[in-house]
């Protein structure tokens, strides 16, 4: 089984790269005055930080991750910051009440999850009447080159989204699992992420070894990947190297 896309290092260079839609992304928490803002699966920590600088004091941060070493390194950099608690555990369940949190983020997350419904069920469960609920994902299925060889970027997509990311096509059902759980008030941005060097390819959506794994997989050729990626350093080489991918923004109430 692949490793896992992405740790600590992996979280720290996107979320740079994210900035604009993490900001974004945050709009729904500054009018919450009172009570506890869950952010679930919060890595290293960065948002659910975010957070507690754009609510008063009156608000209590909630960080909620399942691996402990993010956590750790989370704890540590949080450390004077009061409002701010970090939990290990699991998306579902969440040891909270019916009806006791007053927002809840997500970003990222759902991709990973077997069964993505049951995490959201859990999220409806927790949240208080009309609480925003801020989702982020990366549709993995929009991640596009345009260097030639479409065939061969098709292969890579589908190891991508079907074998590599346990929830590859997360991004395109968030709103169906929302509707169907009576979320409200349901709308969704796509915001496209646009990568101008093989650099950036490699740091953000770490390519290279996404195509390694695809060709040790068998899901493309040694040839096709030595063809694929000689085309990518070419247009790097020459200027016109482009990558792009979306992510999506869904806002929505319980």
């Amino acid at each position: 089984m692949p490793d896992k896309h992405y740790d600590s290092a992996y979280l720290e260079d996107t979320g740079r790269a994210l900035k604009n839609i993490k900001e974004q992304s945050y709009t729904a928490f500054k009018q919450i005055e009172q009570g506890v803002i869950i952010d679930l699966g919060c890595g290293t920590g960065l948002d659910a930080h975010r957070l507690t600088e754009i609510t008063p004091e009156s608000v209590k941060v909630v960080g909620i991750d399942h691996d402990a070493d993010m956590l750790n390194k989370a704890k540590l950099d949080a450390a004077d910051t009061e409002r701010l608690e970090f939990i290990l555990s699991e998306a579902c369940p969440l040891d909270f009440d019916n009806n006791s949190i007053s927002g809840l983020r997500s970003e990222r997350m759902i991709q990973h999850l077997a069964e993505p419904e049951k995490v959201v069920e859990e999220i409806y469960r927790v949240l208080h009447e009309n609480a925003p609920l801020v989702i982020v994902e990366t549709d993995w299925r929009s991640l596009s080159f345009y260097t030639g060889h479409p065939s061969i970027e098709k292969k890579v997509n589908d190891y991508l989204t079907e074998v590599k990311v346990k929830n590859g096509t997360a991004a395109r059902n968030l709103t169906t699992y929302l509707n169907r759980i009576k979320f409200s008030n349901i709308t969704l941005e796509v915001c496209p992420v646009v990568l101008r060097s093989i650099k950036e390819a490699n740091d953000y959506l770490w390519f290279e070894k996404i195509l390694n794994e695809a060709a040790h997989l068998g899901y493309v050729t040694e040839q096709e990947r030595d063809k694929f990626y000689d085309n990518l350093k070419l247009a790097d080489h020459l200027k016109y190297f482009v990558c792009a991918i979306n992510l999506v923004i869904v806002t929505c109430n319980k």
